[in-house]
């Protein structure tokens, strides 16, 4: 993802994140001027300058002829998190809780979605989180990791290279890249593959599926003390 791509996550149109950049970079610019140096037609370029104005990525300076001066990007981030924060607020009081069976299977598929998700399970943990992971995709959870760790859970890592973190179980064990396993508090699971092109996994609370994964991280946790003597 480029700073184009950021600003269009944020809420900007595509010509809105071009004039916004082209602003910060070139300082005030009439609409005519911003067209000449982005090639954005002329008209569009007066739209998109009066867009991002609207939507607090500008400030029009009124003369003979409008020009336009971009906000400190520091305060256009500001102004997005106090944004974005009364949207998550509402979101999180007023949208009813998801409905769903405790048996139920589901498929998660995208490698954002499912680091998500696991990210997810580990802060929302209350006891204890066993995960079997690669070594280089265990960076992409580490952090959570930690944090669980200083939240006085029990934390147990099995991955591929020797791992040595304070406060936590660590196990050293031939792990195919891609392949993840994750239990949190004995009662959830997440299991399946992060490779591309098609990563998937599996998600559910059902108590068959948890005690199959556990055991099957019990006994690969077996199989390696036993190779350890």
């Amino acid at each position: 993802m480029d700073v184009i791509e950021a600003l269009m996550q944020a809420g900007f149109t595509r010509h809105e994140s071009v004039l916004y950049v082209t602003l910060c970079r070139e300082g005030e610019l009439t609409g005519y001027e911003a067209s000449k140096i982005t090639g954005i037609p002329r008209s569009n370029a007066y739209l998109g300058l009066a867009g991002l104005a609207d939507k607090g990525g500008a400030y029009k300076i009124n003369g003979d002829t409008a020009r336009y001066t971009a906000v400190d990007p520091g305060e256009l981030v500001q102004n997005l998190k106090r944004k974005f924060a009364l949207i998550m607020d509402m979101i999180e009081k007023e949208i009813p809780q998801v409905n769903t069976t405790g048996d139920s299977f589901v498929t998660i598929n995208g490698y954002h979605q499912i680091l998500d998700k696991m990210k997810n399970l580990i802060i929302q943990a209350q006891k204890r989180v066993y995960i079997s992971i690669s070594r280089e995709q265990l960076e992409f959870v580490i952090k959570e990791l930690q944090e669980a760790r200083e939240r006085g859970l029990k934390v147990v890592i099995i991955t591929s290279e020797g791992l040595d973190m304070e406060g936590m179980v660590c196990y050293t064990s031939r792990k195919q890249f891609g392949s993840v396993r994750l239990i949190t508090d004995s009662e959830n699971v997440l299991t399946g593959q992060l490779n591309e092109p098609n990563p998937t996994s599996l998600f559910s609370r059902n108590s068959n599926m948890v005690d199959l994964i556990k055991d099957s991280l019990t006994n690969e946790i077996k199989l390696i003390n036993i190779t350890r003597r």
